[in-house]
């Protein structure tokens, strides 16, 4: 069986996102002092991105289907699948301004920072771009 980009791009995403999720509670811990507030709303706003690239995941591959039954995408199918992300992230936010006291409405958003800061991080320190363009380079002053 072929396997599926899109899982390993979530896979991927997911096991940085960890790794972001404990750097930013460590630095909540210098700033903010060590709160469990801080931490639930960083697990609870790591699983709304999950959520969310999951409903990402699957307009995806609907829209992929669509393509291939009818030669076009539906907008209206892509725009359900959009207020359905962000209606997971708002009912989140939503019950963490409630229980602000047990959970940190901060926290939770900044979960969803993490795609823009991977893939701007992999852009910039990403190997093959830099070395191709040193190469051609080289090459033209030759």
């Amino acid at each position: 069986m072929p396997s599926d980009p899109i899982r390993q791009e979530l896979t991927m995403l997911l096991k940085r996102a960890v790794f972001l999720n404990i750097a930013a509670y460590l630095i909540s811990v210098i700033v903010l002092g060590a709160t469990l507030r801080f931490a639930l709303g960083l697990l609870i706003g790591t699983a709304v991105l999950f959520c969310s690239l999951l409903l990402l995941r699957q307009s995806v591959l609907h829209m992929e289907d669509d393509a291939k039954r009818y030669g076009t995408t539906s907008q209206r199918r892509y725009l359900l699948f959009y207020a359905g992300r962000l209606l997971v992230f708002a009912a989140a936010f939503g019950a963490a301004v409630k229980f602000r006291t047990r959970i940190s409405p901060v926290a939770v958003a900044v979960p969803m920072l993490y795609p823009r800061l991977i893939y701007t991080a992999g852009a910039v320190f990403s190997r093959s771009g830099s070395d191709s363009r040193g190469k051609r380079g080289e090459n033209e002053l030759l």
